[in-house]
This record gives structure tokens, sequence and C-alpha cells, in this order.
């Protein structure tokens, strides 16, 4: 971009010294030069299109071509006496930006060599006609100072344009890495607790098979019809202790298992149907009032067992936290599924705001708030996100982000 600019501004100047100041310029020269830089522009778009890697090494190169071919216009314009030399502190602005210092160091060394050089060895600029004899020694001095100014001028606002471009471009990449590095971290803990979870497993398994033998035997001798309440609430732990066999029979099958190839797509009414008719089997005493408004085009969405897994504790966490029914909302706003669970719970303090997804805690006595954690995460990996907001009546939104096929 900075070569294209270049380019027009030479020519301009080029245009103003023939036509309007009658300066003799060697224009078959003067187009050869522009014609390399054109070619070398040209060459360098082929390049970036094909996807090669720009190394510093190139980019010395791109930069030694500009002030060779720099040097070369000032050779045929006047030397050092040419007012635009302001010129050659844009590509050692920009080698001092982008490229390591011994080759900013190598550009700076060349650059001052050339430019003594043209101290003696140059083409001297002269006028055509009766101008170069009725100009006198002071126009031709104003001529030049004038020329510098415009030099410096033009100079001045490239590189200040171009480092606050780099300097913003830099900002970006230093957020980018800080935001990876957070991501990391987050996938650490979530290692650490996956490796948690297989030994939990493993450990949980003899004890629920005790406590599965133990419960037939709470009700061994009694008479159904005369303790209704004993065998009821035996029955109730007896599907408590199946249902946490069978999470572990889930946690054990999908250990080390890719997430997207145990995913599939499915359209989303069928999957809130889902994630709902699982909830109430995991809470039933709980209620939910239902809103979606679905799109009629059949939209679909990667459905995965821990994706279902994070919306059911956040569905959780609503009811712990609600006096009465819930509330779930569902619409699509491109490229998401959008989800709303709304509780009229306590509500959720800044601070909380600031600590979901960061770390794990917990507003429930005896809560560990590794399911919020572990929520918020999964959703965010999958390319989808959770936010948190205070309702102005009570209670709390949990806003849940999933991105459609």
């Amino acid at each position: 971009m900075l070569r294209n600019i270049m380019l027009l501004f030479l020519l301009a100047l080029m245009f103003v010294a023939l036509w309007l100041l009658d300066i003799q310029l060697p224009v078959w020269p003067l187009a050869a030069i522009m014609l390399i830089l054109a070619s070398t522009n040209l060459v360098t778009r082929i390049f970036i299109y094909k996807g090669r890697e720009i190394t510093d090494q190139l980019l010395f190169i791109q930069l030694l071509v500009d002030i060779l071919c720099f040097s070369l216009v000032l050779y045929f314009t006047g030397g050092a006496t040419n007012p635009i030399t302001f010129f050659y502190l844009i590509p050692l602005a920009i080698a001092a930006t982008v490229i390591p210092g011994r080759l900013t160091w190598l550009l700076t060394a060349v650059t001052v060599i050339l430019y003594s050089l043209l101290l003696q060895y140059y083409v001297p600029l002269t006028y055509r006609g009766h101008e170069h004899h009725t100009m006198t020694g002071e126009g031709h001095f104003n001529q030049h100072v004038l020329g510098m100014w415009f030099g410096f001028l033009v100079s001045a606002m490239l590189v200040t344009w171009f480092i606050t471009f780099l300097a913003k471009e830099l900002k970006q990449r230093n957020q980018d890495i800080a935001d990876a590095r957070q991501r990391e971290l987050r996938d650490q803990q979530m290692i650490s607790l996956g490796t948690l979870a297989a030994g939990t497993a493993h450990e949980l398994g003899t004890p629920l098979a005790s406590l599965a033998i133990i419960t037939g035997e709470l009700t061994d001798g009694y008479d159904p019809l005369q303790h209704p309440e004993l065998f009821e609430n035996q029955k109730i732990l007896r599907d408590q202790i199946k249902r946490c066999k069978k999470i572990l029979a889930v946690l054990s099958d999908s250990a080390g298992d890719s997430r997207a190839d145990s995913g599939h797509s499915m359209e989303l009414s069928e999957f809130l149907q889902l994630i709902m008719q699982q909830w109430q089997a995991q809470y039933p005493k709980a209620s939910a009032v239902t809103r979606f408004q679905l799109p009629p085009d059949g939209a679909k969405l990667l459905y995965d067992r821990i994706i279902s897994q994070a919306l059911l504790n956040l569905l959780n966490n609503a009811a712990d936290a609600a006096t009465a029914a819930i509330e779930v909302e569902a619409n699509v706003e491109q490229p998401f599924l959008q989800i709303k669970i709304l509780d009229n719970g306590s509500g959720i303090t800044d601070e909380q705001i600031a600590m979901a997804g960061q770390v794990s805690f917990s507003s429930k006595p005896g809560g560990l708030g590794i399911g919020l954690y572990l929520a918020i995460t999964t959703i965010r990996r999958s390319g989808g996100n959770v936010s948190f907001n205070r309702l102005d009546t009570g209670g709390s939104c949990t806003l849940v982000q999933l991105p459609l096929l």
C-alpha cells in the first residue's frame, strides 16, 4: 500500500516538475524505475494471494528494493539536493517496527551509504530555456525550501499513519495472545477436572454396588400395603442409584472420545424438547414455562451429550435459585440459537458475573461450583457463549448462545 502511495506521489512530482516548474528530467530512466516498483508490487500481491510465508528476510528485501529504487530516483533528480530526501525515513521507520534489529541496522547502513554517495554523485536539476537565466539564486533557494517542507509533510503523515496502524495491529495481537493464554489455562483446568472425574468414577463403583444391595434389603420382611411410604422411599433410592450408575457408565464410555465425532445434527425443536424432557426427569419437583419462537426452515445444530449436560446444569442452577417456575425462552438470532433461562431468585452479583467461567464458585450451601464452570467452558469451547444479567423485577437471566449448522 505504501509503495503504491509512493508511486503516485513520485508521478505527481514528475508532472509538477515537468509541466509547472519547467525542470528538465530524464523521463525514461525515471519511468524504468517506476516500472520496477510497480512490478515488485505485482509480484508481492501474487505472493500474498498464494498464502506464502512472510519472513523477516522477505520484508528486508522488500524495504531494500524501495530504498534502492528511491536512491536511483534521487540520483536522476539532483541527488542529496533534492528536497524529498525525507522519504528515506519511511522504510527505516517501518524496518524499526516490524523486523529484527540486526536487519534494521543493515538497512540503516545501506541508506546512510547511499545518501552519502548522493552528496557527490548525481544528475543536477536543470531548467528549460529562459527560466534557467531569469530565476535568481534566491528563487532556487525558496523553491528548495518549499520542496523540503512538502517532503517533510508527506513523510511525517505517512510515518505517523503507518506506525499508528502497526501499533493498533500489535495491540490486537497482544490481546489475542492473552486470550489464547486464558483459554489454555481453562483447558488445563478442564483436563484436571477430567482426571479427577475419572478417578472419582472408579472409586464410586463399589459404594454404589453396596448401596444397591442394601436398598433392596431395607424393606425385606415388610408388607408394602402396611408400609407404603417406606417402599416409596426405597423406590426413590433405587432409582437414584440407577441414575448414578448410568452417569458413571456414560462417563466411562465417553472417556477419550472425540466430541465432534460423537455429535450429530438435530433440529432445534427436537433439541429443545429433548433437553426439557431430560431436565424434568432429573428434576421432577421443578417446573418451567417454555416459550419457543423457532423459524419454520428446519434450522439445525450439532447435538452433543456434553452440550446437553451443560444446559441441564444451567437449568438446575436456575431451578435451585427460583421460588416459582422458571421461564425458558428460545429464538434464533443468526448464527446462533439463543436460549434465555429466567428465574425469580435472589439474583446474581457483579462479582459473580465477573467470575463466571473463570473460576469455580458456588452460592449454594455445600455447592462446589464445578457444574457452572464446566457448563460455561463447554459451551464456549463449542463456539457458543453464556452471559448473565440481573433482572429489574428480581432474579437473573442466563443467556445461552449455541452456534447453528
